[in-house]
């Protein structure tokens, strides 16, 4: 059976889109694997999840069950490298599950020890409670960054102390609070794969649909 050139230009718009989607929705997870702090015992502490919108990367960090973020001004609540935005305004959209009413913003160049030297740092600017010390902030914590891609991430903290991808300040339930970072390279996660079939076997329907009513028109010539 040959197709005409409309539905070959069907079918092959709907293979760039299968592809646009794949490109956009990869995923890249890193595992918050190290600490100093031996009251939190063994790892894993959680994970940072990076996931590609387009032009845009979205970032969410959770954490084990017993684990809270927290802003003691000592450390940062989280820290991550970054390479390729400009400034700290391409940073949006920072929420915690239970921010209690604190207002969060990102400045450039911090040390979290005993993590080395990141690239940015998120911290609570006004209305912060004492210090989310009360229990801390609940995961997850989540943000865009615009203009960027995953490998804009994936670099280690650089200076003395340990080499970290991602590191933030976290209380468990005992009060006891520290540094939790990953240290680890993250692993990139299949593309979700529902919608892509989703999206394909639309475009095949149409395709299917195009060629039946030509048939039919075929017949009753």
């Amino acid at each position: 059976m040959k197709f005409s050139k409309p539905l070959i230009h069907i079918c092959l718009s709907v293979a760039a889109s299968c592809a646009a989607f794949s490109a956009s929705a990869q995923t890249a997870i890193y595992s918050l694997d190290s600490t100093a702090v031996s009251a939190f015992g063994a790892g894993s502490y959680g994970k940072v999840t990076l996931t590609q919108s387009f032009s845009d990367v979205l970032v969410s960090v959770s954490l084990r069950n017993d684990l809270n973020f927290v802003d003691t001004g000592s450390h940062s609540a989280f820290s991550f490298n970054l390479g390729g935005v400009s400034s700290a305004s391409d940073i949006t959209n920072i929420t915690f599950a239970n921010g209690l009413g604190s207002v969060f913003g990102v400045s450039s160049g911090t040390t979290n020890a005993p993590f080395s030297k990141f690239t940015y740092e998120i911290n609570c600017v006004s209305n912060c409670v004492s210090g989310g010390s009360g229990g801390g902030y609940v995961d997850p914590l989540s943000f865009k960054v615009h203009n960027v891609t995953l490998s804009s991430f994936n670099q280690l903290s650089t200076g003395h102390g340990t080499a970290a991808y991602f590191a933030m300040d976290v209380i468990n339930g005992h009060g006891n609070t520290g540094t939790i970072g990953a240290i680890s390279a993250g692993v990139l996660a299949p593309v979700p794969e529902p919608e892509t079939y989703a999206m394909l076997l639309a475009g095949l329907g149409l395709i299917g649909s195009i060629t039946h009513r030509r048939k039919q028109k075929t017949l009753t010539a």
